[in-house]
């Protein structure tokens, strides 16, 4: 009975049929929950285009919880396509990305939804490559490309952590 299964679903596609949809959880052959490993843990100076800013060892996920502390209710990871993408070519997205949603304690309405996104190149034998961009959306600034500039806007509306994420002085 296996085998008449298969061979049915093989002469269904080659017949022009619809492809069966892609497995839950995946995104072009990469575990959605592999996408967000990566991203919490891609040290910082790979998403900041080779500017050399203090503290970049840091990870993601450190440098976002220490960010947001105190004004985010949650930080919700989900891996899966790029949603901050524009008609720009730089900011097309990737096919593989993870998503950071801040879910604010205090928003100011309820389109009030900040997110980060980390952008991975073509993976390798299904496990997500480097990072290689970050993107951002805020409410007040629309999209944003540089991890720095969404700090400081970060800071702007939420001046309360500044002390933590600031660099020491020499």
């Amino acid at each position: 009975m296996r085998a008449w299964l298969g061979v049915i679903v093989l002469a269904a596609t080659a017949l022009g049929a619809a492809p069966v949809a892609a497995r839950a959880g995946y995104t072009h052959g990469v575990a959605d929950a592999a996408l967000v490993a990566a991203a919490k843990a891609t040290p910082l100076k790979l998403i900041d285009y080779d500017q050399v800013l203090c503290r970049n060892g840091r990870t993601v996920a450190a440098w976002l919880k220490q960010l947001t502390a105190g004004d985010a209710r949650a930080i919700v990871w989900s891996g899966g396509a790029c949603a901050l993408v524009d008609t720009n070519p730089i900011d097309s997205g990737s096919d593989w990305c993870a998503q950071a949603a801040i879910l604010l304690k205090h928003p100011k309405d309820r389109s009030d939804k900040p997110m980060v996104e980390i952008y991975f190149d073509k993976p390798s034998h299904g496990r997500p490559s480097p990072a290689y961009a970050f993107r951002a959306m805020t409410e007040d600034d629309g999209l944003i490309r540089f991890r720095q500039d969404f700090e400081t806007s970060w800071l702007q509306r939420f001046p309360a952590n500044a002390k933590a994420i600031q660099c020491p002085q020499p």
